[in-house]
């Protein structure tokens, strides 16, 4: 059987991006109180809670046991890449808040930033400044 090709290549869609935390409840908090993240889903046995993204993506917060070897080595190591239309507001706004941002870069049509959650976790937000006419 040939594997359907589509926009998103061999896949549908980017489905969620997972985010070890060492402390769900917190970081939760953290995610609604920072970036007005609305939770969809939770599981307090399996330690994830699920927030929507506002499209066919989420982010899924996932707690780590500290004392498992493998979840410390993956631990940070992927990070998502959040769009907006106007980085610099976005920057300002989460700087006024106290969240670890990166120095703020506008080179061309795009603009971006990276910043980290609590636990070290690192996004980067991105302005793409299309010309007119261009798609």
């Amino acid at each position: 059987m040939k594997i359907k090709v589509n926009k998103a290549g061999i896949f549908n869609r980017l489905d969620t991006i997972i985010v070890r935390v060492k402390n769900l409840e917190a970081s939760k908090n953290w995610y609604i109180d920072n970036l007005s993240f609305f939770p969809v889903y939770s599981d307090d046995e399996s330690k994830i809670t699920v927030f929507d993204l506002a499209g066919t993506t989420t982010l899924t917060l996932w707690q780590f046991d500290e004392n498992d070897a493998t979840n410390k080595s993956n631990h940070g190591n992927t990070y998502a890449v959040f769009n907006c239309d106007n980085a610099e507001q976005v920057f300002k706004s989460l700087k006024k808040k106290g969240v670890a941002v990166n120095n703020f870069t506008a080179s061309g049509d795009v603009s971006l930033f990276n910043f980290y959650d609590p636990d070290g976790n690192k996004f980067e937000v991105i302005e793409i400044n299309e010309k007119d006419g261009e798609e």
